[in-house]
């Protein structure tokens, strides 16, 4: 049995995302002689995640393309007094909460790998493709997206690609893609003629595609922070003047596993959010404000609002995207609780809201048995309405469910239409 699927088949069958090999019990199980052909990872992502983190992200790969079922969840139900708790999320909502986020988003759906040979711009009430686009050559697939504030300004980074065969006969393409710069444009939507207009960006400096773990254009559009693990640097675009931040310790700055939406913005532009991780054998997750108008260099000054400590796989996780929102007076993100020694159905997912002054939670809501799935936060508005990533999709054999997107306004749940979750990067 091929060891990644392993991984992938507990992944899945358990919670879609675990956070520690060292937090796992041994795997133990039946071989179902299934063969999967799963996707290959670059080396530059290997480089970074860890065997389980590498099963996620093939687990969210191909979650996408498990059909959506007719049938969603409401409110759990118990079969009895000495039934566990299963938890099966909030109840539907109205078509009308799909109109409380912008109407606007851009997908990329990974088409090489895990990247993207073309973007798309979906509709949020409709689920419908408005537009497809591609980067201009000779840069072949898009790798991060970040929307501004008035959702018809994104920004994509691309690069050059080949396809990386497997084994040693993959290495020098491996190397390409590792050391092959990154590039950024401004994408422009107009809903009228359904056009998305490609601009490119003047950024400083050269940035190899394995050097950038994430990246997020400020709301008015005219700064953008990129990640670079050990570091932030904010770019003015309008410029080219630029800003740094470092990292002294071990660790690195961004999400659990490369990908999705690595910073939140303020409103105003002040105020940049960010989980920073600890390093060997301290797997503490902290999420950070910096404020990018006080003095210094040191990614240190940034104020610390939630804390979860190592406690090797159980008690409360974050390992998704979190979000300041636009305000400044929330930090939402969506956790998991795991009861000790991992035994047993008592483990949960859900969104939770905490103070961004006092990192205390304001509440729960959305909660599933972690034996359904995982779940994600991929945009949180002003208003209190967030669009999340459920498990309230087609079932698949292990007993979980495929993701769908959709909208949580008032502890109710609206579908996207057409939302199947068919890849990590997206941006509203």
């Amino acid at each position: 049995m091929n060891t990644v699927e392993d991984q992938v088949r507990m992944a899945l069958r358990e919670t879609g995302e675990e956070i520690s090999p060292r937090s796992v019990p041994p795997l133990r199980l039946r071989d179902t002689r299934r063969r999967a052909r799963l996707p290959r990872i670059p080396g530059r992502w290997r480089a970074w995640l860890t065997p389980l983190a590498a099963a996620g992200a093939v687990a969210a790969v191909v979650a996408g393309s498990l059909a959506i079922s007719a049938t969603f969840h409401g409110p759990s139900r118990s079969t009895g007094p000495a039934a566990a708790a299963r938890w099966h999320g909030s109840p539907l909502g109205p078509r009308s909460a799909l109109r409380k986020v912008p109407p606007y988003f851009v997908t990329l759906p990974p088409q090489a790998l895990i990247y993207a040979r073309t973007a798309q711009v979906r509709s949020t009430v409709t689920g419908r493709v408005l537009a497809t686009f591609s980067p201009p050559r000779p840069y072949r697939v898009f790798t991060w997206v970040s929307g501004g504030a008035d959702d018809r300004t994104f920004v994509l980074a691309a690069q050059r690609w080949w396809n990386i065969a497997s084994g040693q006969a993959g290495l020098p393409a491996q190397n390409r893609d590792n050391n092959t710069p990154t590039v950024f444009f401004r994408m422009t939507f107009d809903p009228h003629s359904r056009s998305a207009q490609l601009t490119r960006l003047t950024v400083p400096g050269r940035f190899h595609s394995a050097d950038l773990a994430g990246m997020a254009v400020s709301p008015d559009g005219s700064r953008l922070a990129l990640d670079f693990r050990k570091s932030i640097q904010i770019v003015t675009l309008a410029t080219g003047a630029t800003r740094a931040w470092t990292w002294p310790g071990g660790g690195w700055i961004g999400n659990w596993k490369p990908m999705g939406q690595i910073f939140s913005w303020s409103a105003d532009g002040r105020y940049l959010e960010f989980q920073q991780w600890g390093g060997h054998l301290d797997e503490t997750n902290h999420i950070r404000i910096l404020d990018t108008t006080a003095p210094g260099t040191s990614l240190t000054t940034a104020k610390v609002i939630v804390a979860y400590p190592n406690r090797y796989g159980v008690g409360t996780l974050a390992t998704g995207n979190s979000f300041l929102t636009p305000d400044g007076t929330r930090i939402v993100t969506a956790t998991s609780f795991y009861p000790p020694h991992r035994r047993g159905p008592g483990g949960y997912v859900q969104i939770t809201e905490y103070s961004a002054s006092t990192g205390k939670p304001l509440l729960h809501e959305d909660r599933f048995s972690a034996s359904i799935g995982w779940q994600d936060v991929l945009w949180a508005g002003p208003g209190g309405a967030l669009v999340i990533s459920d498990p309230r999709g087609a079932k698949d054999q292990y007993g979980g469910r495929a993701n769908i997107l959709g909208v949580l306004a008032g502890n109710k749940f609206t579908p996207i239409p057409h939302g199947a979750y068919e890849g990590v990067q997206i941006a509203w």
